[in-house]
């Protein structure tokens, strides 16, 4: 990290020295931009709802700003792998990262140490989407609502434990603020992904699972799992019937997994200007704003003032949760 802060100091030393012809130059260099191909950089495998999300806004920016928009995956450590390349990726609106809840709030209190620095290293852009998780039992459980739910994990608590994608994942925070929030201790049983442990879910192995909403819905849908409560504010549009958390008296559970756009930092403001109204045009659109829909994602936008404030507040409320918890990453 060292490194990365030095080569930051240089770049703004050197801009220092070209300040007499930095408004021009700058000025030049946001008007004829962008003259080739941009990267983003996503640290998510093909196929997954985030790579999807971010695939379609990719095209949806390409046609706005008439240069391929490639999507760049690179999988892994819970988005650090990807989050240390685009950070060290030359400042020039030619590369761009898609963060999320766990590249710029989570990780920082999950790992002892990170490659990158979410706040010194990255520009914001634009808050791309959010999504939010749902609490799921097997329909021959005996709890029916959230109220039965909660009222079994008090009298029976060895009867009651809750599967989750795994640790430190969004499922497992909201378990950890939903003890918090009732009074509980729902046993957590972290699996390696969302797949098994729906699976064990729906035969029977475990009562319920917290997982996001886009890799429980079509089970919800075909009744393999029943929802009890849904981590949003209000109600979600596609599971209309499903109340919120807060509805039902814990308004502290409420979570959402999302994702950004940044760009290195030093890139120069009126470029930032100009992506953050592509991504923004670009949300309204409805190529974007319907596919992301269908992954269970809600659009959102914004200016990149309010993207940096959001990832700050988020930040500081998923420290003092996970220190609490005790949650660590390797």
């Amino acid at each position: 990290m060292q490194t990365l802060q030095r080569r930051r100091i240089l770049q703004a030393a050197a801009c220092a020295v070209a300040a007499p012809h930095l408004g021009f130059a700058v000025a030049g260099q946001a008007d004829a931009y962008p003259g080739r191909p941009v990267r983003l950089v996503v640290g998510f495998p093909a196929g997954g709802s985030a790579d999807q999300s971010s695939r379609r806004l990719a095209e949806q920016l390409a046609r706005q700003l008439g240069q391929p928009v490639v999507v760049d995956n690179k999988p892994g450590a819970s988005g650090n792998i990807a989050a240390a390349v685009a950070a060290r990726s030359a400042p020039d609106g030619y590369t761009l990262f898609y963060g999320t809840n766990a590249t710029h709030a989570m990780n920082v209190s999950l790992y002892p140490k990170l490659d990158y620095d979410p706040v010194k290293d990255f520009a914001p852009i634009a808050l791309e989407g959010k999504v939010y998780n749902v609490l799921c039992v097997n329909p021959a459980f005996e709890a029916r609502d959230l109220k039965s739910f909660l009222a079994l994990a008090r009298s029976a608590p060895d009867r009651v434990a809750v599967a989750t994608p795994g640790n430190a994942t969004s499922g497992h925070l909201s378990l950890v603020l939903l003890n918090r929030a009732a009074k509980v201790q729902l046993a957590h049983i972290p699996y390696k992904g969302s797949a098994p442990a729906i699976t064990d879910v729906m035969g029977g192995q475990l009562p319920a699972i917290f997982d996001n909403v886009a890799g429980n819905l079509a089970y919800i849908r075909s009744e393999k799992i029943r929802p009890l409560a849904v981590t949003s504010r209000s109600r979600l549009p596609l599971l209309a019937q499903v109340p919120t958390f807060e509805e039902l008296g814990l308004p502290d559970c409420e979570l959402a997994a999302w994702g950004g756009l940044w760009a290195p930092s030093g890139t120069p403001a009126p470029i930032i200007e100009r992506l953050n109204h592509e991504v923004n045009r670009a949300l309204q659109t409805a190529a974007v704003a319907d596919r992301m829909r269908e992954l269970t994602i809600e659009p959102q936008g914004g200016t990149p003032q309010a993207l940096a404030e959001f990832a700050r507040n988020e930040t500081a409320r998923w420290r003092e949760v996970i220190r609490t918890a005790g949650i660590r990453l390797d």
